[in-house]
């Protein structure tokens, strides 16, 4: 049983990974929409690989809980909650900053019709906190496979990792959409 729910976490780690890059990268291609209607399209999209992430990562969470609840051991509690944090605390970023702005995204284009899109929801469409929760997801399910490596790696080296990347993602994704902040001239 153990065997069977370690490669079920792994596999639905390795879902979410997949699901939140490439949702991360769709977000990221938001600022180049083009017209109203693809924006609608594409923030739609991304409203469906964001419920894919979900559901994978509350499958490889149910999993590793189980994982934890089928051991005697106080270790796998502790390996646990930190893969159940970098699991969790990014979709749930995803939920509160990300899923909300996207859903914005979908109904402002939805209701223009051959009309310019307004500066300000062009401005939404290339903001930092629409993609980066996303990567962040990506960054932790990959934090979390790595739990699944040697055990003299060490189990902070994880952790560790994913707030390294999570800064530098944070801090390029800024940088990257300083000059399109202007308002866009008609």
């Amino acid at each position: 049983m153990y065997s069977a729910l370690n490669g079920l976490a792994a596999c639905f780690t390795l879902m979410l990974l997949a699901f939140a890059w490439t949702a991360g990268n769709r977000a990221g291609k938001l600022r180049w929409f083009g017209s109203a209607e693809r924006l609608s399209r594409k923030s739609r999209k991304l409203l469906t690989w964001t419920a894919l992430a979900t559901l994978s990562a509350i499958g490889a969470g149910a999993a590793v809980w189980l994982l934890a609840r089928s051991s005697d051991d106080a270790l796998p509690f502790g390996r646990a909650s930190l893969q159940m944090a970098l699991i969790a605390l990014p979709i749930g970023a995803v939920w509160l900053t990300a899923l909300p702005r996207a859903w914005r995204l979908w109904r402002g284009a939805a209701r223009l019709q051959d009309e310019p899109v307004p500066a300000p929801l062009a401005t939404s469409a290339a903001s930092a906190a629409l993609v980066a929760p996303y990567r962040a997801a990506a960054y932790g399910a990959g934090a979390s496979l790595a739990f699944y490596a040697p055990a003299a790696w060490g189990a902070a080296a994880p952790v560790f990792a994913y707030a390294v990347l999570f800064a530098a993602l944070w801090m390029l994704r800024r940088r990257r959409i300083k000059p399109s902040a202007a308002p866009i001239p008609r």
